[in-house]
């Protein structure tokens, strides 16, 4: 097997890519060294306290469920795999190792996801491998997914491959929609007794005018309570971002749609005022 050159990939990991757990895991891949067209995406994860990376919009929709998950305790994206063991693991397959077209160097192969979740009782990893089903019929994708499929199999890590044709699409939208407005801080200016006070009215009018569409209910309680234009859709996806209330993640988000919600049981008006 031929001898590698410290390339910037080896760089990358002396660095500490792809070490760490949680808040202080760094992604071998950002969003600044990969050139992708517009589809990139950088978003701070509830899970995890830190901004994540990601390269497509389905890497994105496949976070979003992950994080919503309350089975998932870890999610590291863009992880680095040892090249000397993906190199051997090409050479018995008989395939090409990924190289770098421009340096012909031998590059760094990723798992898209490695993620830690909850399973009877203990926390085991798995790892997943995120692709446009239509790219699963070509040749050389399938070799590469081959290698990094051997490599996770070889230390008995659950290992697949996630399409769109996996992830729930409308779920993955009301996800994105809440997503940003889990914290307080990202309100537009709301203290969490005003949060309470638009709650109840919002909930009032929602439940007793059900054929009245969410965007004009959220508006009339800016306009009763006297806040910005705004807010009160804010609050709304703020109240299913933290749980305090639920609806049906399978229908698309409309807001000039009524919004079917349920306040969640054993989960008190003052507890916003704690926060």
């Amino acid at each position: 097997m031929p001898r590698r050159k410290m390339t910037s990939a080896d760089r990358k990991l002396k660095q500490g890519r792809g070490q760490g757990h949680g808040e202080k895991y760094k992604p071998f891949l950002t969003v600044r060294e990969v050139p992708s067209r517009g589809l990139s995406h950088r978003i701070k994860g509830w899970t995890t306290s830190r901004v994540h990376h990601f390269l497509s919009n389905l890497e994105k929709n496949y976070f979003y469920l992950l994080d919503w998950s309350s089975l998932v305790v870890d999610i590291r994206e863009q992880f680095p795999l040892p090249v000397e063991d993906t190199m051997k693991i090409s050479e018995r397959l008989g395939v090409r190792h990924p190289t770098d077209p421009k340096t012909k160097e031998f590059t760094i192969m990723t798992t898209d996801f490695l993620v830690d979740l909850l399973s009877e009782g203990r926390t085991i990893m798995v790892a997943r491998s995120v692709k446009m089903s239509q790219d699963l019929g070509s040749k050389r994708v399938l070799e590469k997914l081959e290698i990094e499929r051997t490599y996770w199999v070889e230390r008995k890590v659950d290992w697949g491959i996630v399409t769109e044709l996996d992830i729930p699409k409308a779920m993955a939208e009301y996800v994105e929609w809440v997503h940003s407005s889990a914290d307080i801080a990202s309100s537009p200016g709301l203290t969490p007794q005003i949060i309470s006070q638009a709650e109840e009215a919002l909930y009032d009018l929602i439940t007793e005018n059900p054929r009245e569409s969410l965007a004009h209910a959220a508006l009339a309680i800016d306009h009763a309570l006297g806040l910005n234009a705004g807010s009160g859709l804010w609050v709304v996806r703020h109240l299913i971002a933290s749980g305090r209330w639920t609806v049906d993640m399978t229908k698309v988000i409309a807001t000039d749609k009524p919004l079917r919600v349920a306040r969640v049981a054993g989960y008190p008006i003052e507890q916003e005022h704690s926060a």
